[in-house]
């Protein structure tokens, strides 16, 4: 292999200047956290395409589009705003969380760090609020939408998500017992006739 090919597949960890593989995110020699490149350039609404104003909001920092409102939440911001103690303080109206159609053409938007385009989520798998990830970097959320996801989680909706999930589960491992039975009962009815012609024909 030549250097040139090797060079594109490897880079040098940050921490011990190793090379190791181009995708790990984590250096497996010292188990360093490897942050990638991002391009030095004010963050834009990946809808609107003007900057992105920098605000707080109850002790963090959001980067918030001054025309449609949406929001930009890093990895770590987005874990701590969907926490369940946090929506639940943040919730004023405990009521039922009633699920909206999700409406508008399907449109895939870039990261605003990376500039890759995000997958497409529906949060929770019920939630009905289909978020813009980009799994190294983080969320864009459109106006209200933080607001949805936290009225679903104080609304217990996690709590359903993973009911629904350990359901269909449970649902799919009897699907496979049952598959499996039949196997075997198929498996020992060879065997029965493999028995039965060589007692009657001989080897």
């Amino acid at each position: 292999m030549s250097t040139d090919t090797a060079s594109k597949k490897t880079k040098q960890c940050i921490h011990c200047e190793k090379d190791i593989n181009l995708k790990y995110r984590t250096c497996p020699i010292c188990g360093g956290q490897q942050d990638d490149k991002i391009e030095a350039r004010a963050p834009q609404c990946p809808r609107c395409k003007v900057h992105l104003q920098s605000h707080i909001v109850d002790g963090e920092e959001y980067d918030i589009c001054g025309e449609c409102g949406g929001m930009w939440l890093d990895r770590d911001e987005f874990h701590r705003a969907t926490r369940e103690r946090i929506a639940y303080e943040k919730v004023a109206d405990k009521g039922e969380y009633l699920k909206a159609p999700v409406r508008g053409e399907i449109e895939y938007i870039p990261c605003i760090r990376c500039g890759k385009l995000m997958n497409r989520r529906n949060f929770g798998k019920i939630s009905g609020v289909i978020i813009d990830r980009c799994k190294q970097h983080g969320v864009w959320l459109d106006a209200g939408e933080l607001e949805k996801i936290q009225h679903f989680i104080a609304d217990g909706g996690l709590d359903q998500s993973r009911d629904r999930e350990i359901s269909r589960n449970r649902e799919e491992l009897k699907e496979l017992a049952t598959q499996v039975d039949q196997n075997t009962f198929t498996q020992r009815l060879l065997h029965f006739w493999d028995f039965k012609r060589i007692l009657f024909r001989g080897w």
